[in-house]
């Protein structure tokens, strides 16, 4: 839901450890998944996300609710 907080965990480039990021559900659309063209249930959500760290788990409490990826080439802490 909207404004639901989700934690991103994942090991960015650069990095020595782990990186773990906190953040709220902002939206939830359906959208084109840049991987395979499919279009699929998208949730955008304010934790950053940066290169190396996209396709880590986004945790609601102890449960996995979606993989975090960075959608745009060269971004950095969007997500």
């Amino acid at each position: 839901t909207l404004q639901a907080s989700v934690v991103v965990v994942g090991y960015p480039k650069g990095g020595d450890c782990i990186s773990v990021t906190k953040g709220v559900v902002s939206r939830v659309v359906m959208h084109n998944y840049s991987h395979s063209n499919q279009v699929l249930l998208t949730i955008q959500i304010d934790a950053a996300i940066n290169s190396g760290n996209s396709g880590g788990p986004a945790l609601q409490g102890d449960q996995v609710v979606g993989v975090a990826f960075e959608g745009l080439t060269k971004a950095n802490n969007i997500g």
